[in-house]
């Protein structure tokens, strides 16, 4: 596997009506002492911009006009089936949501990032996808923030997902050249340390296990999963129901393309991942694709869950226009972060409700 890019987060840029920039800006930090670098693409127009393509071993679950948005394939590790969900970074963008009671001050969260998908600000985006977070607050495995009010303290050292207002994520080591100059997180959310790093797992992932949470009965094989950015800036998420040991994850994470990631949940009661295979826009429609075993449909997040999520939302088929938030500004924490489109938009409007449930199309 080539070496990484140490850095992730995308922008795409408008430029005079015919013109679209596309921006990669990639951050992570995949290591100790280890300095972040940009990479930006010069622009170009609309007739040259390059869709996401498919690619072999990948089954494309949703596509737009810009090219495949989520794609997924199957990896095994000494015998466990892992499920990895692809997020192509020009195509989609992500949402944090805390839990129902979890953290502890979850009720002074906006409904944007409250405890269930907030349909009225991402549905006219559309739902691609949605996946558990972290562990609980209880097990002091790191810091979150949402829509800039500090959850839980952030931890020196512990891998953290960072979002800035548009929906582009950034992942390294908090505080070591991380977050990132120039990456301003509207949110952010740690889980324990680096389980990959410069594409290949770390020392701790098979260290002790306890390093990677409480197993239940002690037993040190358990359900796992996690995410990592690729060295396109792609945003994997991986996930077993088979008892697995935490370099097993690391291995698939590896496998799946990562070259930084880091541990969401374990255990049986709390992976859960819903992919469909078009734009969901309100709630009720099934997932077309799930975690086999899972005990828990990801409809739970329609209305509400007890634990963290992100949730993955389409970008506007065209290249010149992105969804975004308002960002953070001076004054008092936390500041809602409604989406609205920006740039060189279609002139319809962007799937409005109508009285039978449905949407109109963008």
């Amino acid at each position: 596997m080539s070496s990484p890019r140490e850095g992730f987060a995308t922008s795409l840029g408008v430029v005079v009506l015919a013109l679209a920039a596309v921006v990669a800006l990639t951050t992570l930090a995949v290591g100790r002492g280890a300095t972040p670098t940009t990479s930006t693409s010069p622009p170009v127009t609309t007739t040259t911009v390059v869709r996401e393509r498919p690619q072999a071993g990948w089954a494309v679950a949703s596509a737009s006009g810009r090219g495949v948005m989520v794609d997924v394939t199957t990896i095994r590790v000494h015998g466990a089936r892992f499920r990895v969900v692809r997020l192509r970074a020009r195509t989609t963008f992500l949402r944090w949501h805390v839990g129902l009671g979890d953290p502890a001050n979850y009720a002074l969260v906006p409904l944007d990032a409250g405890p269930s998908i907030d349909w009225p600000d991402e549905g006219p985006a559309g739902v691609v996808a949605v996946f558990n977070g972290g562990f609980k607050q209880a097990a002091h495995a790191g810091g979150a923030m949402a829509d800039g009010l500090v959850l839980v303290a952030p931890t020196p050292g512990l891998m953290t997902i960072a979002l800035d207002a548009a929906g582009h994520w950034a992942m390294g080591e908090w505080g070591r050249n991380f977050p990132p100059i120039g990456f301003h997180a509207v949110s952010w959310r740690q889980n324990l340390g680096p389980l990959v790093l410069n594409g290949a797992p770390t020392a701790a992932a098979s260290g002790p296990v306890g390093a990677w949470g409480s197993p239940l009965g002690q037993v040190p094989s358990e359900p796992r999963t996690g995410i990592g950015v690729d060295r396109s800036g792609n945003l994997l998420y991986v996930a077993t129901m088979s008892a697995v040991l935490p370099i097993q994850l690391a291995t698939a994470l590896v496998r799946a393309g990562a070259v930084t990631a880091m541990e969401l949940d374990i255990n049986p009661y709390w992976p859960i991942l819903g992919v469909p295979t078009a734009e969901r826009h309100h709630p009720g429609m099934p997932y077309a694709i799930g975690l086999a075993g899972s005990e828990h449909a990801a409809t739970v997040y329609d209305t509400g869950w007890f634990r963290d999520f992100f949730v993955a939302l389409a970008e506007p088929t065209r290249w010149t226009c992105q969804w975004t938030g308002p960002g953070l500004h001076a004054g008092a924490v936390p500041q809602p972060q409604r989406l609205r489109r920006v740039g060189v938009c279609s002139p319809r409007a962007p799937y409005v409700a109508s009285s039978a449930g449905s949407f109109s199309s963008r």
